[in-house]
């Protein structure tokens, strides 16, 4: 087993893709990097999605390269915060992706860092105070 502590933080899924893309990326937060199982789903989405050649395997080398982290799961503690996040964004009117949800919901499982260059979660941080977000 491995342990996980509130100085460690989890990569979302964007961050991978703009570094296949090539895109800027500013520094990670302190700390070891984790990944949401969600995180492997989405760029596994990716892969199937892809219909050129060179995208394929441009994804596929990505998705090798998400392996390398160790992935926090959907667990039942996951689950408990994905609930209160949920109906909290409900209450507010606000909506995200399902994926970024899993994947704010498995930071605050875990009292993590988000590292992201996704907008969503700071819908999620206006809901849960707790949900630490880093702009990557």
């Amino acid at each position: 087993m491995f342990s996980v502590t509130s100085t460690d933080y989890i990569v979302d899924t964007s961050i991978f893709i703009a570094a296949e893309r090539l895109r800027p990326l500013g520094d990670p937060p302190e700390g070891k990097a984790r990944i949401s199982i969600a995180t492997l789903t989405e760029l596994l989405v990716g892969v199937e999605r892809a219909s050129a050649e060179q995208g394929r395997a441009d994804r596929e080398e990505t998705v090798a390269a998400a392996r390398k982290f160790i992935m926090l799961p959907y667990d039942e503690s996951v689950a408990n915060s994905l609930a209160k996040l949920i109906a909290s964004a409900g209450r507010f009117r606000r909506r995200a992706e399902m994926m970024d949800a899993i994947i704010a919901a498995t930071a605050l499982a875990h009292d993590l860092t988000v590292w992201t260059q996704d907008d969503d979660f700071a819908i999620f941080a206006e809901v849960d105070s707790r949900l630490r977000i880093h702009r990557g």
